[in-house]
């Protein structure tokens, strides 16, 4: 970066709000068709106004602008040429769909103002990107090349389109490049592949096919992958090869007396580097800049020796800064006013080395390679050193003022909310509101009142509770908006809302937890959220009914303590029962009755200390459980117990095989479901296919009978039809099937729990690796995730030395891949196996 900025010999601005491209610049060398020699200077902005200008290098006068027209269309860029039809050089405009070929007329010693006039238009057949101008294949006069924006080439002459020729792999329109000397074509492809044609090679083929309008493709000369984005492809003609040596770009040298010829580089400029190029495509250099390149361009060396002439690299950064690499070494910087979108180096008044440079606003300077010092002095002077010590004590006086300030100052409390939660008594055989969802009549019923504190200093606004229930738990109303909440312990907001079970619901819940949340935005803009988890009652669930003896599955729990009764330990459900009901409950004998119509009975013997559940089904034993196990752990806890601590022996083995049941009929009913639906595809494919069909024969002019296809219509959408209903049953069987596996799974892990005696940290992991969702997606199954998920952990557990829960908690589980239902039956087994091991239990 330099200190310096550019020289500038002459500049203008545009007073317009216009804007400016990289093919808005265009020079005229000095010709014969210029009575004074002179280099003209052509802009185009992409409102479609054109303007020439007569530098003189001396400051810029008015009548330095030759021309100024508006063609009251939008342009893409401007070039020079010459063509056979008009003698002299001529202005190429190149709009969206056209080409206009102007001639310009300067101003003449009668006073008349410059024009452009109209020569020859071409129509594109096409959206036009950009356009090189040359005499392709060793013509006499120029020729047009444009590039569309789908990646076609479109020869032309003055007249008409010569030809089209399709790009391979072309996505987004990339520069285009012509080399002169060498008659190729270079771009770059959405590909990052930098590619060449040779003109001659695109004629032949396109004469081969014999057709103009065709769009021809063809393999290019070759390629190579840069990798990265193109901005500019240039073509520089050098005395020797360059190469590359050393991570340095320097030229070859040649011994004394011998013959140096001429040779082309390509040279390719994206964001972030420089790529040298040989003529067939060989990578000689390739350079990383430390800053985000836009434009470059080739200065050739002022030497008049031969063998000591190479090339100078213009390249111009994003902040405006101007530099010049010779064999890729900076030896030259400069910044200017402007960040360029256009340059060009040309000579005036026969020095060479000019600079002109073309804004996006429209700013047009021409700048020589020297430079101006900066009009600031830097450096110190010495009258006017810095006094550090008198710096230091002012430091201490802010500090000790700023302590000050804070001392006694009250600090803001974060805005923070409250949630409480109370639940109201459970009603059965009542009826939603007719504001709910859901018309059903539902079995049980109660009210859920949520209240919301704010506990800091500010009132809050725009907070949204959201109520998360168990499955099949219904919730009336689960997001309550709140527009303000106060600040204050007495400014609580009391929302409420109902909760029920569905009358015919079969489904054993998943857990008796319901999450309550709050999301709040706080007044500083960031969004907080407070939660909050409730244990439904057990009564919710249940109901207390007269015992029974019929039972097929039984669990029997001992601990170290005489057992309590039956009517103190559920007292607060008793308060609920009819007299009928708790005349027949006894002190020793107790059922309850699942919303879904499931008995669980529980019996206590106080002289072997047991409790025994029992039912006809093992899935609704496991809520009354872990409700049974959740009270004597309050009970015995604190005060009442002065020995030791409440320890449970569990008598039965594990239920292995009730799992795997379950397990069974949920992976049945997931492939009954997914043969289903892929039925009703094939059902739908015919029925699009008979559809087409029939629009087909309406298109007719004169259509055949369609008796046959009605009646096949009819046929196959009643053929859908009875598909889609059987995959509704599928789908409500798969998600009972799921519920029911779920409900086996948490009363295995409990009895798990309960068998080996497992903590709390040890209960988390193992069902963080056996989860209770059960989803219903195709792409990952519970089955396959769950086999992963234990096999990984059992493979975690074996490399640990210590096999301590402390230390499963680094466990990461990696990507996992599906297993089938006999490898997560084995997975279970082994980890069941690992613990009972691990806690020395044979």
């Amino acid at each position: 970066m330099s200190l310096l900025r550019t020289q500038e010999r002459w500049g203008v601005t545009c007073e317009h709000l216009e804007e400016f491209e990289r093919g808005s610049l265009a020079i005229l060398g000095p010709t014969r068709q210029l009575h004074d020699s002179s280099t003209i200077v052509f802009t185009a902005s992409t409102a479609g106004i054109i303007r020439a200008y007569s530098p003189e290098l001396d400051g810029c006068e008015k009548h330095d602008l030759l021309v100024e027209t508006d063609l009251k269309c939008p342009v893409l860029q401007i070039e020079i040429g010459r063509f056979v039809d008009f003698g002299k050089s001529s202005l190429v405009v190149l709009h969206s769909h056209k080409i206009g070929i102007y001639g310009f007329h300067f101003q003449d010693s009668s006073g008349d103002s410059g024009y452009l006039s109209l020569q020859r238009e071409i129509l594109i057949g096409s959206k036009a990107c950009s356009m090189v101008i040359g005499r392709f294949g060793g013509a006499k006069f120029d020729k047009i090349c444009v590039l569309s924006i789908d990646g076609e080439l479109l020869f032309l002459d003055q007249h008409d389109c010569i030809f089209r020729w399709q790009l391979d792999g072309f996505l987004l329109p990339g520069p285009l490049t012509y080399c002169p000397r060498s008659d190729l074509f270079f771009t770059c492809n959405s590909s990052f592949d930098l590619q060449c044609y040779d003109y001659q090679s695109i004629a032949a083929a396109h004469q081969a096919k014999n057709a103009i309008t065709v769009k021809n493709r063809s393999a290019p000369n070759w390629k190579l992958c840069i990798g990265e984005a193109a901005l500019q492809i240039l073509t520089v003609e050098t005395s020797s090869p360059l190469s590359g040596r050393h991570g340095h770009f320097v030229q070859s040298s040649s011994k004394p007396g011998s013959t140096i010829s001429s040779d082309i580089q390509i040279v390719l400029l994206s964001s972030q580097s420089l790529f040298v190029l040989s003529r067939d495509g060989q990578l000689v250099f390739h350079q990383r800049f430390n800053f985000t390149a836009v434009l470059c361009n080739a200065v050739l060396s002022p030497s008049t020796k031969i063998e000591d002439s190479g090339v100078n690299l213009l390249i111009v950064d994003t902040s405006g800064c101007l530099m010049i690499y010779r064999n890729m070494q900076i030896v030259w910087a400069s910044r200017c006013d402007e960040i360029p979108v256009a340059l060009s180096i040309v000579p005036f008044r026969n020095v060479d080395g000019h600079v002109i440079l073309l804004s996006k606003n429209g700013a047009l300077c021409i700048n020589n390679l020297g430079t101006e010092p900066a009009n600031r002095n830097f450096g110190v002077c010495g009258e006017n050193l810095l006094d550090y010590g008198e710096m230091q004590h002012e430091i201490n006086e802010i500090s000790t003022t700023k302590r000050a300030s804070n001392v006694g100052q009250k600090v803001n409390s974060a805005a923070m909310v409250k949630i409480e939660v109370q639940i109201g008594e459970s009603s059965h055989m009542n009826q939603l509101s007719s504001t709910t969802k859901n018309h059903n009549e539902a079995s049980r019923r109660t009210e859920l009142r949520v209240f919301v504190t704010a506990t800091g200093s500010e009132s809050l606004q725009n907070i949204t509770v959201m109520i998360r229930t168990p499955a099949p738990v219904i919730c009336q109303d689960n997001c309550i908006s709140i527009p303000l909440l106060p600040c204050g312990k007495d400014a609580t907001i009391m929302v409420s809302t109902v909760i029920c079970i569905p009358r015919d619901c079969t489904v054993i819940p998943t857990s008796s937890k319901a999450s309550v949340i709050a999301s709040y935005p706080t007044p500083s803009g960031e969004q907080h959220v407070a939660a909050y988890e409730v244990h439904l009652p057990l009564s919710f669930f249940c109901d207390i009914v007269p015992p029974e003896k019929n039972a097929s599955h039984k669990v029997t729990l001992e601990m170290n303590y005489p057992p309590p009764r039956l009517r103190d330990l559920f007292e607060d459900v008793l308060l609920r029962t009819s007299k009928e009901t708790d005349a027949a409950t006894t002190s020793d004998v107790m059922s309850f009755r699942h919303h879904s119509g499931d008995n669980v009975t529980v019996v206590v013997s106080k002289n072997a200390g047991r409790f025994r559940l029992q039912s006809t089904r093992y899935e609704p034993i496991w809520l009354v459980l872990s409700e049974v196990v959740k009270r004597l752990q309050s009970r015995y806890t604190g005060d009442l117990v002065q020995n030791a601590a409440l320890r449970f022996v569990l008598h039965c083995q594990l239920p292995l095989q009730d799992l795997f049941s379950s397990l069974d009929a949920q992976e049945k009913a997931r492939v009954e479901y997914s043969a289903q639906d892929s039925f009703l595809g094939f059902r739908a494919r015919q029925l699009r296919a008979a559809q087409k069909r029939l629009l087909y024969r309406y298109n007719e002019k004169c259509p055949s009978c369609l008796f046959y296809l009605d009646d096949y219509i009819e046929k196959t959408c009643s053929r859908v039809m009875t598909t889609v209903a059987k995959i509704e049953c599928r789908h409500s069987a798969l998600i009972d099937a799921g519920y029911s596996l779920a409900a086996a799974t948490n009363y295995f892990l409990l009895l798990m729990k309960l068998r080996l005696n497992m903590n709390e940290a040890e209960m988390s992991t193992v069902r963080g690796h056996i989860p209770i969702h059960i989803g219903t997606s195709e792409e990952q199954t519970w089955n396959e995730w769950t086999c992963v998920a234990v096999m990984m952990l059992l493979k975690f557990l074996r490399k640990s030395a210590s096999g301590k829960p402390s230390d499963w908690q680094h466990f990461d589980r990696t990507q996992m891949i599906g297993g089938n239902i006999l490898q997560t039956k084995k997975q279970i087994a082994l980890l069941v196996d690992r613990f009972r091991r691990h806690t020395g239990e044979e």
